[in-house]
C-alpha cells in the first residue's frame, strides 16, 4: 500500500513553488527545472500534488492564501470599520507598485490557462466574484448584496489591473480606480440591494 502525502512537505513545496513563481512567472513553467530549484524531483511534485494542472491550481491557492491573509489583517486594523472605498484605495498602492505585480500578472496568467481548459483549474474562474461578495460583507454591505454588483467590482478592479500590467501606465490607471471609489462613495452599493 502505498504511503500517502506528508502535508507538511506538501505545504512547503507549495510556499516554494509560489515563491519561485513570483519571481520567475508562469511562463514555460515546466516540472523538472521547478523540482531542481525546489531541491526534489519531478515525480515528487507529481506524488504531491497529482499533476502540472494540480500543482498549478495549489499555486494560485497559496497566492489567495497570503493575499487574503494581507487583506484580512488590514480590515481589522484601525478604530472604526473599513469601507469599501478604502479597500479598493489600499488595494490598489499594494497592487499598483512594482513589486506587487508579478503576483496579479500570476492571476491573469492563471485565467488564461482556466479560460482555455476550465475542467483542470477548477474555482479559478468563480471563485474572485464568491470573494468580492465576502469583501463587501466586510466592508459593511449587506450579505443580500447582489452577484451582480459584486460582479461589477470585480470586473472593474480586474480590467484596471490587467491595463496596468499591460500598459505600466500607473498614473492614469490609478486615477480611473479612484474614479472607482469615489462612485462606490457617492453611490454606496446598499442602495443597489433588494427591499
Amino acid at each position: 500500500m502505498a504511503r500517502p502525502p506528508n502535508p507538511g512537505i506538501r505545504a512547503r513545496l507549495r510556499d516554494q513553488a509560489v515563491d519561485y513563481v513570483l519571481a520567475h512567472g508562469l511562463q514555460e513553467l515546466a516540472l523538472r527545472p521547478l523540482a531542481k530549484v525546489l531541491k526534489t524531483n519531478a515525480r515528487m511534485l507529481i506524488y504531491h500534488f497529482g499533476s502540472r494542472e494540480g500543482l498549478m491550481r495549489q499555486i494560485l491557492a497559496g497566492l489567495r492564501e497570503r493575499e487574503d491573509a494581507r487583506i484580512q489583517a488590514w480590515f481589522q486594523t484601525g478604530e472604526k470599520p473599513r469601507t469599501l472605498p478604502e479597500f479598493l484605495r489600499w488595494y490598489w498602492k499594494r497592487a499598483s507598485v512594482p513589486r506587487g505585480r508579478p503576483a496579479i500578472r500570476i492571476i491573469f496568467e492563471l485565467y488564461a490557462l482556466a479560460l482555455r481548459n476550465p475542467q483542470e483549474y477548477p474555482g479559478v474562474l468563480e471563485d474572485p466574484l464568491v470573494y468580492w461578495q465576502k469583501l463587501a460583507k466586510q466592508a459593511g454591505i449587506s450579505s443580500n448584496l447582489e452577484a451582480v454588483e459584486a460582479t461589477l467590482l470585480l470586473a472593474c478592479t480586474r480590467g484596471l489591473l490587467l491595463d496596468l500590467c499591460a500598459t505600466g501606465d500607473r498614473t492614469r490607471v490609478g486615477r480611473a480606480m479612484e474614479l472607482l471609489a469615489q462612485l462606490v462613495e457617492s453611490r454606496p452599493l446598499k442602495t443597489f440591494e433588494k427591499n
